[in-house]
């Protein structure tokens, strides 16, 4: 799945990004059911005014966060500012769909219940479910054990086929190898204490009608999980 993008439009991982933003031309004729063709470094899609073709300049790659993991004690005082920020933002999840987020990184039975009921939940091309994980996924991947994803990347990975949009599949497919929106990884690195973190969330929340607000939440549920494992294994490590 490949996104064609605007040059104003938000960065997806799996982007090619034009140089016209979108209010101009190829995107004043694209239309809902407007087909595409891609390979030898361009893409080719149908208008109502004919056939267009976009040729591949230059190769970016998607940003990544600054760090591998953080600090614990830097996590411990970040995350409890984008715990208060957040206070009260559901996003497009329900009570339930967040309790699921919470528990999802514990172990593989719950990995399994999380893609059941998360992966697919909401409406629109990311939905709220989707987003969330994806912000999960990145979580534990740049801020704690990268092994705690697994079980729930394997688990989303096979729910995703059927269950959502092909372009939300391919977001968490993105997600669970650590790419993301600038947006997304502004949030990580102020999470591991290189920026502050309400500018980086003002700008992840501006993303889209709630999926911001749910990669948000997600981020946060990976975070708080990474405290808990930290601790938890510090207190078996005590003689």
């Amino acid at each position: 799945m490949i996104a064609v993008l605007a040059h104003d439009a938000v960065r997806l991982p799996n982007g090619v990004v034009l140089a016209e933003p979108q209010s101009v031309w190829p995107f004043a004729d694209v239309v809902e059911a407007t087909s595409a063709r891609i390979g030898r470094c361009s893409v080719e899609f149908d208008s109502p005014t004919g056939s267009r073709t976009v040729r591949v300049s230059r190769w970016w790659r998607p940003r990544t966060p600054r760090s591998a993991a953080a600090d614990p004690a830097v996590l411990a005082r970040t995350a409890a500012e984008l715990r208060t920020a957040l206070r009260g933002a559901r996003g497009g999840l329900d009570d339930g769909a967040l309790a699921l987020l919470r528990s999802a990184l514990d172990d593989a039975s719950a990995a399994g219940r999380a893609a059941e009921r998360l992966v697919g939940f909401g409406p629109g091309l990311t939905p709220s479910g989707d987003d969330a994980l994806c912000g999960l996924l990145l979580a534990a991947r740049h801020l704690g054990n990268t092994v705690r994803r697994t079980p729930l990347a394997l688990a989303v990975a096979s729910r995703a086929p059927g269950a959502t949009t092909s372009l939300s599949a391919a977001l968490l497919d993105h997600a669970a190898r650590g790419d993301a929106c600038p947006q997304a990884v502004g949030l990580l690195d102020a999470l591991a204490g290189h920026a502050p973190v309400a500018p980086a969330l003002d700008a992840l929340r501006a993303v889209g009608h709630t999926s911001g607000t749910d990669l948000a939440l997600g981020v946060l549920a990976g975070a708080e999980t990474c405290l808990r494992h930290h601790s938890e294994q510090q207190t078996k490590e005590r003689p």
